[in-house]
This record gives C-alpha cells, sequence and structure tokens, in this order.
C-alpha cells in the first residue's frame, strides 16, 4: 500500500500533466496561422488539418475591376471540408470554405480569429453572422450538414476586390 507521501508524490505529478495538457491545448495556434500570414503558412495548415493542398492556380479578380493576378490553393481536409486559400503578393488575403462542418476557424483565420470572436457582427441570424471591421470581414452561414464561410483582409487584397468576390 502506498504512503501518504508517495500518494501526494503521485497527485503532484498528475496535476503537472493536467496542468502541461490544458496549456498546450489552450494555446492559439497563430504561429500556423494562414489568413493574414505569409503564403507558405499553407502547408502549416495542410498539416495541422490534415488536409491534402490541391496545385496553386493562378487567377484574376473575378467580378472586379482589376485585372490583378493573385493565387488559390485548395486544402481538402479527410471529413470533407474544402478550404480555398487566396494569395496576393505572398500573403493569405482571404479564405473559403465550405463542409459538413465548421472547420477549425482559430487556425484559418489566425490573429484574427479574436476579431471574429469580439466583433458585433454587421447582421446575425440563425444560420447567418457577417462581420465588417476595419480591416476584416467575414460571412458564415449554412446548417446541420452544410456549413460555408469566407474572410477577407482588405489591407491584404488586390485593388477593387471584395468580400462577394472571395467563392
Amino acid at each position: 500500500m502506498p504512503t501518504s507521501r508517495k500518494i501526494i508524490q503521485m497527485k503532484a505529478k498528475l496535476l503537472k500533466v493536467s496542468v502541461l495538457t490544458l496549456i498546450i491545448s489552450i494555446t492559439p495556434l497563430a504561429a500556423w496561422a494562414t489568413l493574414g500570414e505569409d503564403s507558405n503558412s499553407i502547408m502549416n495548415d495542410a498539416n495541422v488539418l490534415n488536409a491534402k493542398v490541391s496545385q496553386a492556380t493562378d487567377y484574376s479578380v473575378a467580378g472586379a475591376n482589376s485585372s490583378t493576378p493573385y493565387q488559390t490553393n485548395v486544402l481538402e481536409t479527410a471529413n470533407g471540408i474544402t478550404i480555398k486559400q487566396f494569395v496576393y503578393n505572398g500573403k493569405v488575403f482571404a479564405v473559403a470554405w465550405h463542409g459538413s462542418h465548421v472547420p477549425d476557424q482559430n487556425q484559418l483565420f489566425g490573429k484574427y480569429f479574436a476579431t471574429l470572436q469580439n466583433a458585433t457582427p454587421s447582421y446575425k441570424s440563425v444560420s447567418a453572422r457577417q462581420v465588417n471591421s476595419d480591416d476584416f470581414v467575414s460571412a458564415t452561414n449554412g446548417w446541420m450538414g452544410h456549413y460555408e464561410g469566407k474572410a477577407l483582409i482588405p489591407s491584404l487584397a488586390p485593388a477593387n476586390v471584395s468580400i462577394n468576390n472571395v467563392k
């Protein structure tokens, strides 16, 4: 039978492991953030989200009065979420996603996740939410089994690009 000293030591070890696990689980993933980060963060996202990345594709701004090219990278997660990341001048300026559930928005939005969480929505209903702040715009909607969303950092986007161009 363990002595009271051994029991105290075991409880102390268990407490240390529990605290360490808690710290690791709540630490933000800003180092792997995409929105607003360099385009090389896309591979980190793929690893964290357990996704395959398709080849980058060059596009011109669709529906905008601009011929500025940008790149898109598409990530397909193992659980059926498709994420498109838009890159201009080496920075991820927008993301769009759709799938059977909401992806890890902390991972996708990085340092802008707090803005999303703390902002007062400009529009909110049972199935939709829009946020418009100084340098962050997002729109999400969906219902059980089908969700979609998009976000844009206007200061990083090509000229004349709005959230409506992110698809």
